[in-house]
């Protein structure tokens, strides 16, 4: 995304700033900024408050480039004060807009977003049009982060008609295209790249008319976006061109990162390793010349990879070293653990475990670092290429001699699931949950089965109260290939799963002592229905044996229960179930995904509704809308039931949604997208099933496992999900929803209830045996719990007529004994 920060204080500027706002124009934003902040103690001497505020604004903006965010706020806060004195709009519409990108690089959305609209607000008195532009795109990029795409399109296109008001303003032409640059971001985020190509190619316009950092950089962009649409030929040619526009403008910073942007694409999308070669030496050696740390930094990096690739190991150690001596010097923690990670990987090469060894746990440690060292969960990715680094330590502990289960578990569950963990406000510190402490946590009758795949091996830590230990696999990609042929055996007609079934079953599940409750942690492609998987030496399938509850962690049977409540009165709301919402022939998204009106789902809620004890909510039809899942009115309920339609996108999370009433009757479908459910208010829900298709599946993001609704509604709140791996019936769904729910009735624990409903529908004799129809449902989170129950009516009542008893005997024998006494006082008295 663009951020623009326009510097209307630079019109007060002289020759200091001048000189600090070209070295921040070179690339030098750290000596920019102290020659900011030397000028602001020479204005603050001299008491040129005007001049003191505009030093202090300029000093904050480049401390937001050199991600000293902290900073950027404290010199931002400053030059408020001096500002508002000042009576000066503009500036504080600058500063406050400082702050606010601050905090929307440190997560804090909130924040960000109250302060874009503060500056908003001083833009609209001032009346600069230019500044009211660039803070509606900024607040639309608040929204796009926190997923809110429809809300970040209106911010966009607010700005469009001051755009167009405008358009003899020399400023104009830059706007226009940040603004288009963001709608079509927009676009390509939700899978429209040709339409964001279209809108780029439209708005191309001459390089004179933006800054040319802002043009390199959109130029940079529509590359990334011709490689996305699997052109890097294209890719390559679009980055050359702005490599030469930044030469041509002298801009060596965005020279420096064209060049690695061509070297990127030529090793990781064209297989040419020589070429990559020589594009990141070249960033190097520009980088160099420009005395830009960073630049040299990452290009040593890059380039000591690529060498590393190409056996060339002496020359990729030496650029390797000299990447990390810079990070260090600069402060750079991400270019610190990578190249620390590349050095333990170039040791590993060169047959030197124990340099590769203490290289990894380096690296993990300054990972670990960052993570402790932010407020804030961090983005979902976060993991992603950092899981890399826990694989290849866990992979070298495996071929030290006797590696214990514990220590394996402790690097598993570091890069397990955080992100979510971070979300939920977790209160076990990692760094004290161990074998022991799960094992506190299980029954005798339960074990729990934590896997790692890595690129060549992999193993099984499990876990019973009482024991522990290690099952090694012969290969990674034999267990990889075997879990995608599962599911897709499963999806077809026939008994053709059996055969996998005993071979997958032999293969994981050999050497895991049995038990009457399983807890899984699966990992990567093993998100697969283990209850079909045939016991070893058996002719009995798994879910015969124990029910089976998923975690994304092992670490969540220590988590607390995100309900206490066992029992509810019964005009309390057990369920609130929201199904069938309308699905229009005019729909694009519906006739793409050829949705068909979901018959059976109206009389499945219902259905529900009538089995459990308590009161039900529902919401059928066009009443099936959004607005009933926000503003927390269904926190605290004990179930949620969502009955409908999913599109579930596994290579981009963000654009997957469940489908839903629209909010008026002039409006279109309407959709809850999976990163609007991680807001929701879901905090003592004890259960949400989603009963809509492929809800279980998701992107495998290494380091968090599978981004799926499962994961998102747990981070909301939720204590459990039942959720689906792939597409099942309308008919049949509802069938095993109407016996899953009539189990939970009787008070049995979620897993137990799930193995039920699957069990009736295996020893049914009829064609819903296969597990095509019953397998696809999982369960995620506290399965070991039972629902809330209710209180019936009739213990009410009954308990009614005990305390109407006691109080009318409590009446007798007070009006019995008033007569008693008073007989006694009017007896006649004797002698």
């Amino acid at each position: 995304m663009f951020v623009v920060a326009l510097a209307a204080s630079a019109a007060a500027a002289k020759p200091p700033l001048e000189e600090a706002l070209a070295l921040e124009h070179q690339g030098k934003l750290k000596e920019a900024r102290d020659l900011y902040h030397s000028a602001a103690e020479e204005f603050r001497a001299s008491g040129d408050q005007r001049r003191l505020a505009a030093a202090l604004s300029m000093a904050g903006n480049a401390s937001v480039s050199l991600g000293d965010y902290t900073a950027a706020i404290s010199d931002a806060e400053q030059a408020i004060k001096l500002r508002q004195a000042l009576h000066d709009s503009a500036g504080l519409a600058f500063d406050f807009n400082n702050i606010g990108r601050a905090d929307q690089f440190l997560g804090n959305y909130a924040a960000a977003l109250e302060n874009y609209q503060e500056a908003l607000k001083f833009d609209r008195t001032a009346g600069n049009a230019a500044g009211e532009i660039t803070r509606l795109n900024n607040i639309g990029n608040v929204h796009y982060f926190q997923g809110r795409y429809v809300a970040a399109l209106e911010s966009y296109q607010a700005a469009l008609p001051i755009v167009k008001a405008t358009a003899d303003q020399p400023w104009n032409p830059w706007l226009r295209k940040l603004t288009s640059g963001n709608i079509a971001t927009l676009y390509q985020r939700l899978g429209f790249d040709q339409r964001a190509l279209e809108i780029y190619q439209q708005t191309s316009g001459k390089p004179e008319e933006m800054p040319a950092s802002e043009y390199g950089q959109r130029l940079l962009n529509e590359g990334v976006l011709y490689r996305h649409l699997g052109d890097p030929i294209k890719a390559l040619e679009v980055y050359r061109t702005s490599q030469a526009l930044f030469r041509t403008a002298h801009y060596s910073d965005g020279e420096i990162n064209a060049l690695r942007n061509i070297g990127i694409a030529k090793a990781m999308d064209l297989g040419d390793l020589g070429g990559a070669s020589e594009a990141f030496a070249a960033a190097l050696e520009l980088a160099q010349q420009s005395s830009n740390s960073r630049g040299m930094v990452q290009a040593n990096l890059y380039l000591g990879e690529v060498l590393r690739r190409l056996k060339k190991y002496e020359e990729a150690s030496n650029h390797l070293k000299a990447a990390l001596s810079g990070a260090e010097k600069a402060g750079l923690v991400e270019d610190h653990w990578k190249a620390l990670y590349a050095l333990g990987r170039t040791a590993e090469d060169t047959a030197n475990p124990q340099a590769a060894l203490d290289d990894y746990r380096a690296a993990i440690s300054i990972i670990e670092s960052v993570r402790s060292g932010l407020g804030t969960p961090l983005r979902i990715d976060f993991l992603a290429d950092k899981r890399d680094v826990y694989d290849s330590l866990i992979a070298l502990e495996l071929h030290q001699p006797a590696p214990a289960a514990g220590e394996l578990l402790q690097w598993m569950e570091r890069s397990r699931a955080r992100t979510l963990l971070d979300r939920m406000a977790a209160r076990t510190p990692l760094s004290k949950f161990n074998v022991q402490v799960a094992q506190s946590h299980l029954s005798p009758d339960t074990a729990l089965v934590e896997f790692w795949l890595g690129k060549q091996d992999s193993i099984a830590v499990w876990m019973t109260a009482t024991e522990s230990g290690i099952v090694r696999y012969a290969s990674a990609d034999d267990i990889r290939d075997g879990a995608e042929r599962l599911l897709a055996a499963m999806q077809a007609p026939g008994d053709g799963w059996r055969d996998v079934s005993h071979e997958i079953g032999a293969a994981l599940l050999s050497g895991i002592p049995p038990r009457r409750h399983m807890i899984v942690v699966p990992d990567g492609p093993l998100n697969i229905p283990f209850e079909v998987l045939t016991v070893p030496r058996s002719e009995s399938l798994l879910i015969e044996q124990s029910d089976v509850t998923y975690l994304p962690s092992a670490r969540f049977v220590a988590l607390p229960a995100a309900s206490t409540r066992t029992w509810l009165f019964p005009w309390r709301r057990q369920l609130v179930a929201i199904g069938d919402p309308p699905v229009s022939a005019t729909d694009d998204l519906a006739a793409r995904e050829q949705w068909q009106p979901l018959l059976a789902s109206a009389d499945e809620i219902r259905g529900i509704a009538e089995i459990i004890p308590g009161r039900a909510e529902i919401h059928l039809g066009t009443d099936a809308r959004k607005a009933y899942l926000l503003g927390g009115r269904v926190a605290g309920v004990p179930l949620l039931h969502l009955s409908t339609h999913a599109l579930v996108d596994i290579e981009h999370p963000h654009r997957s949604m469940i489908l839903l009433a629209p909010p008026d009757s002039s409006s279109g479908a309407d959709y809850l997208f999976q990163e609007e459910v991680n807001d929701l208010n879901l905090k003592g829900v004890g259960l949400v099933t989603v009963s809509a298709c492929d809800t279980a599946r998701g992107k495998i993001i290494a380091g968090e496992g599978v981004q799926a609704f499962t994961q998102a509604f747990l981070a909301a709140g939720a204590s459990a999900t039942v959720t689906s791996l792939w597409r099942v019936a309308d008919q049949p769904t509802a069938t095993f929803m109407n016996e899953f729910y009539g189990s939970l009735r009787r008070g049995v624990p979620k897993a137990e209830a799930l193995q039920a409903a699957k069990l009736h529908f295996l020893r049914s004799n009829s064609g819903m045996a296969s597990p095509r129809y019953w397998a696809a449902f999982v369960l995620n989170g506290d399965g070991w719990a039972p629902t809330t129950r209710v209180v019936p009516w009739s213990a009410i009542l009954l308990a009614l007529a005990v305390v109407m008893a006691v109080i009318g005997l409590v009446f007798w024998f007070a009006f019995h004994f008033r007569a008693a006494k008073k007989e006694r006082r009017t007896a006649p008295q004797s002698q």
